[in-house]
């Protein structure tokens, strides 16, 4: 086709795009540059995202609770209730996305937060009939105990460590904090001011809890309810999309294979797409699960005419069928070593033609026949009939699907008669296209299984124990210190509070440099103490910068609204919108505290009439004293390194995976020598699906291979969980630096790995019950295939002795 036939068409040109996202169309500027005339470009929004949509939502959320919080505490008028500040900061800590995580939050803070506030009470009380000498004295003690018992302490109930610690610590030393001990009699007792300030401390926080309830409470009869069940119907149906989603790739998957590896290749992509999105929402489903039942509770209007157990019931399936995916993915993303690609070899594409052939049209039939099945029983109104024919038409496509199955295998092998080459080269495909078969068969089957039940009691749930069997329960538990984790954390928590007191303890730091504030060092050390360090000392970072933000913002309100008090209120609900709004998910803490802390700069930390010129500098300086303190005890008192840990624990799997694979060895040999019967006496019991579905339940592996399994998985937690931390740790020239990228690609294969572990357990049990209950005369005795499957899990194992071993020459610490 010829230039001058060449039908022009408007292309987006991204060279002249200023990358400004304004609206859909270009927006023209002239400009007369001589005879031309310039255009500029804007990036286009076709639509605000979801997510957009949700931070709108939540940052008006917390603006609404900010501004209702201070009107009842400050600008009422009322003097009942002190320490305004405080009720903003537990209104916006227990503020969730629905109502009913809001009210388990807040359950979690009122369950504890009772006897902490009467047992700080007794404690400070006690303290101030001593002389002033000695309250000084015994301060840094009595807050050091304190925290050892908050984060040692294993009761369940005892839930937000760090704010009870908080509250314990804010009680304890306000009578000392605000006596002028420089000015004043040390040998003479303290008498308190405020003699009902624990009662009007926790009764400011209730308001500030009850004012992030409302704003829930008045929006459930709305079309925009911010209710659990709401959420949870919606999620349901994602779930069921991102389903379907899933087998219609998987069909296009298995239809292509052997001739379109293009298409093969976009629809692997999927499934692996849409099994770690679906993997996602059913774990945020999964999360509001509780929030769901404590509204139906509550007996609250939107829950009408929910059906509870259908919802739990429908959870529990996906959960379980979630595992089935992973295998699916597994089977179709990954590639054994050495296997042949299908552009390189002739019999791994007709081996693949041949499966294809066979398995197409029959998966697109159970994909659809899956989706009826899904929709009549859990999304729609269905006559009980219906639903019975339902049900059958999916077995019967099952079958079809099982059917087909075995013979494409059987075609499949039928080519490979004969020819030593053809069956090495084509055994990789061979082997990834049969667990593909059973983990989807099995995905579906779990929905046949749930449809088909009718006394299925897994999806309730439990009974809760009377209330006196918890106490005695919570009673026995053993306390946390010989965890070591746990013990660190109370330990390193109680030097930094302890330190931290001395500003309330010592009368120069205290009446000279903080008279009235000093609590604000100790408040510090006790909110950002975490257990890994690269976790502590990004919070820390985060409360410094969230510090100074709002310092600044407080300053230019104070100097602009000085004396109007509804400008400030509303300057206070603004920067709590903003900062919700522009939160970073993965460090929300510095914007939370943002705007919480410009309240306690407006109102004062205890009085309302602060004079912010001259608090904001003095705030500062003991935030950072605060952290300064904890970084210390931190990283020189009590050091400890999760990039060290992460290094240590990668070594450790790749010796565990050893064991695990010696120990499945062992277990596997043993099997060949299993007696079997002289008949079989059930033909269904030697089923070797049936076996695979449920027969291997009833029999048990030795115990060793259970002791590595659960090495190998706990191994692999402790590097997953430390790998975060690891990242945000700092790397000061004195620990070791980490490869985040190149740990993060190997603990993905590992997990790759553990998806496939239970695979490997379930076959090992298949196999025992397969021979267990197999005639000794049966053909299959000859084909060997226990003694095969041990050859192979021992040479694997022999393997990762010599890597293992390579490592311990070049690290034999076990650190890189």
């Amino acid at each position: 086709m010829s230039d001058n036939h060449h039908e022009h068409r408007q292309r987006w040109n991204r060279r002249k795009s200023d990358g400004a996202a304004w609206g859909d169309e270009m927006i023209s500027t002239s400009r007369f540059i001589g005879s031309q005339t310039h255009q500029s470009h804007r990036e286009p929004i076709h639509k605000i995202s979801a997510e957009f949509k949700e931070r709108i939502a939540a940052a008006a959320r917390a603006s609404i609770v900010t501004f209702a919080t201070f009107s009842l505490l400050v600008f009422s008028g009322q003097e009942a209730l002190p320490v305004a500040w405080i009720g903003n900061v537990f209104a916006i800590s227990v503020l969730k996305s629905t109502l009913g995580g809001t009210f388990l939050s807040t359950k979690d803070v009122v369950v504890p937060m009772i006897p902490v506030a009467l047992v700080s009470w007794a404690v400070s009380a006690a303290l101030s009939l001593c002389s002033t000498e000695v309250y000084r004295i015994l301060l840094p003690f009595v807050v050091a105990l304190a925290a050892m018992v908050v984060f040692l302490c294993p009761w369940p109930q005892l839930t937000m460590k760090n704010l009870m610690l908080l509250i314990f610590y804010l009680v304890v030393s306000n009578p000392l904090s605000l006596r002028n001990v420089a000015a004043e009699d040390i040998s003479s007792p303290i008498e308190d001011d405020e003699p009902l300030f624990v009662p009007s401390l926790v009764g400011t926080i209730c308001i500030g809890m009850l004012a992030s309830l409302l704003v829930h409470i008045v929006l459930i009869k709305s079309t925009r309810s911010t209710t659990a069940s709401r959420q949870v119907q919606i999620l349901m149906r994602q779930v069921s999309h991102e389903t379907n989603q899933l087998l219609l790739s998987l069909t296009r998957y298995m239809q292509s294979i052997g001739k379109a590896s293009d298409v093969a290749r976009q629809a692997r992509t999927l499934i692996d797409f849409h099994t770690k999105r679906r993997r996602r929402i059913i774990k945020s489903l999964d999360k509001y699960l509780p929030e769901m039942r404590i509204e139906n509770k509550l007996r609250f209007p939107s829950n009408n005419g929910i059906d509870i157990d259908a919802i739990e019931t429908f959870v529990a399936c996906a959960k379980h069928q979630q595992k089935h995916a992973e295998l699916v993915q597994v089977a179709t993303s990954q590639t054994l070593l050495g296997e042949d690609y299908t552009s390189k070899n002739n019999h791994v594409r007709e081996v693949k033609e041949k499966i294809s052939e066979h398995l197409g049209y029959v998966l697109e039939k159970l994909a659809l026949e899956y989706s009826k099945s899904e929709t009549a029983f859990f999304f729609a109104n269905v006559p009980k009939e219906d639903k019975e024919q339902i049900i059958r038409e999916l077995a019967h496509s099952m079958e079809d699907y099982r059917e087909a199955t075995r013979q494409a295998f059987y075609d499949a092998e039928a080519l490979l008669l004969n020819n030593d080459d053809a069956s090495r080269s084509t055994a990789g495909p061979l082997i990834r296209a049969r667990v593909a078969f059973l983990a989807l068969f099995s995905f579906v089957h779990e929905l046949h299984d749930v449809l088909t039940s009718t006394n299925d009691e897994s999806a309730k749930a439990p009974e809760t124990a009377k209330s006196m069997t918890q106490i005695v329960s919570c009673l026995k538990m053993k306390w946390l210190w010989n965890d070591i984790s746990k013990r660190r954390l109370a330990t390193k928590t109680a030097a930094g509070l302890s330190l931290a007191s001395l500003w309330v303890s010592i009368p120069y730091l205290n009446s000279h440099l903080a008279y009235t504030n000093s609590v604000w060092v100790g408040i510090t050390v006790a909110s950002i103490s975490l257990e890994t360090t690269g976790a502590a000392y990004t919070k820390a970072l985060d409360r410094l910068w969230g510090t100074l933000i709002a310092a600044a913002y407080s300053l230019f309100i104070g100097k602009v609204f000085h004396v109007n008090a509804l400008a400030k209120l509303l300057a206070l609900t603004l920067i709590t919108f903003l900062s919700t709004l522009l939160s970073n998910p993965n460090r929300p803490y510095a914007s939370r505290y943002a705007a919480t802390s410009v309240g306690s700069i407006l109102y004062g930390s205890f009085y309302n009439n602060v004079q912010v010129d001259d608090y904001v500098p003095t705030r500062i300086m003991l935030i950072f004293v605060g952290v300064a303190i904890f970084l210390f005890v931190e990283m020189i008192l009590f050091p400890r390194s999760s990039k060290t840990i992460v290094q240590a624990t990668t070594v450790q799997l790749f010796e565990d995976f050893e064991q695990l694979f010696y120990q499945s060895s062992k277990c596997c040999s043993a099997i060949s020598s299993l007696s079997g019967k002289d008949k079989e006496s059930n033909d269904n019991f030697v089923d070797p699906l049936w076996m695979l579905r449920y027969g291997h339940k009833e029999f048990d592996v030795s115990s060793s291979l259970t002791d590595s399994v659960a090495a190998v998985k706990n191994t692999f937690a402790l590097a997953k969980g430390e790998m975060q931390p690891a990242s945000m740790e700092p790397s000061l020239g004195i620990n070791i630096i980490l490869d985040s990228v190149g740990y993060d690609r190997l603990l993905n294969e590992s997990e790759n790995m553990i998806v496939q572990i239970d695979l490997l357990l379930v076959t090992l049990k298949s196999f025992q019950g397969y021979y267990g209950q197999m005639s000794k005369e049966h053909p299959v005795r000859d084909l060997q295939w226990p003694s095969l499957l041990s050859g192979s899990l021992l040479h694997i194992a022999h393997q990762l002795s010599e890597i293992s071993d390579e490592f311990r020459l070049v690290f034999p610490h076990g650190l890189f």
